[in-house]
């Protein structure tokens, strides 16, 4: 159902436990999108200066993110039918999720959640933007939200 291609570019090490728990963030979210065929995603760790040059090359915002997806389809959720038919050759790629560990460990402790809960949801926040969802709009942000706690399990 998914292959993902890890890269630890960071000064962290990330347990096996954590990209178990990663990965099966990111299957509930294609399973809950109902994406049926196997996908790929290549997924980054980074460190704080690589996300921020990042963040500024791409977006033109010169601070340090927690998570930046590069999809590999416009709006995949609405064109999902033609792209999986033009495209015969699985695993389907979806694009690019890149974290910066040392963000995400920051947010952890503010929020109270584990490291690998953060992970988990930064994950699942990622495959929706490379599924093509955003959060510009308040009712796309809403949409968004509503779907992220249903797959993390959040009331």
């Amino acid at each position: 159902m998914l292959v993902v291609a890890y890269d630890n570019r960071s000064d962290f090490e990330i347990a096996e436990t954590i990209l178990e728990e990663i990965e099966d963030a990111m299957i509930r979210t294609l399973l809950d999108q109902e994406i049926e065929v196997e996908c790929e995603v290549s997924f980054s760790f980074v460190s704080a200066a690589e996300i921020k040059s990042l963040n500024a090359e791409y977006r033109d915002k010169d601070t340090v993110t927690d998570v930046l997806s590069f999809p590999m389809y416009e709006d995949f959720i609405l064109h999902r039918e033609a792209i999986i038919k033009d495209n015969p050759f699985l695993p389907l790629l979806l694009g690019d999720i890149v974290i910066c560990v040392q963000q995400a460990k920051t947010q952890a402790k503010e929020y109270g959640n584990t490291l690998t809960r953060e992970l988990s949801y930064l994950s699942v926040h990622s495959v929706l933007h490379l599924l093509g969802y955003d959060h510009m709009e308040d009712d796309e942000k809403s949409m968004m939200r509503r779907i992220e706690k249903e797959i993390m399990g959040d009331d």
